[in-house]
């Protein structure tokens, strides 16, 4: 192999990386979009997601590849943890559901995830806009 084909194939190798890690994030964004349309406010991370519409007063959960739309009056409860070792956290949903009672969002932010838990609080506990 002539040091022209090595570079070549080298720069080659970085377009097709390229392309590929543009493409996924064209689609990461393309659903995220898709997942909090028609809601006032979402979430999405790669595993889970929340959007809430307090006007139509539905939330709407994505854990993995199941989604489904609550109205609020079915949210149960709802709990926060953060694990300090991992840097990571999750909002446990339950609602009223016989298939799926529980609903759990990972979170990678602390912050964020203390937001949501405040939003659901306020529109579910106080029937406000969050």
């Amino acid at each position: 192999m002539t040091v022209g084909t090595f570079l070549f194939l080298l720069v080659l190798s970085a377009a097709v990386l390229d392309a590929i890690g543009t493409s996924r994030a064209f689609q990461s964004r393309s659903q995220r979009e898709a997942f909090g349309r028609d809601f006032e406010r979402s979430y999405y991370g790669a595993p889970g997601g929340l959007a809430m519409s307090v006007e139509r007063s539905r939330l709407k959960i994505r854990a993995r590849n199941a989604v489904k739309i609550y109205p609020l009056a079915d949210v149960r409860s709802w709990e926060k943890h953060w694990h300090n070792s991992k840097r990571q956290g999750t909002l446990i949903v339950s609602v009223r559901d016989t298939d799926h009672p529980v609903w759990s969002i990972p979170f990678q932010s602390e912050n964020e995830m203390n937001q949501w838990y405040e939003v659901l609080n306020q529109a579910i506990n106080e029937g406000g806009k969050p």
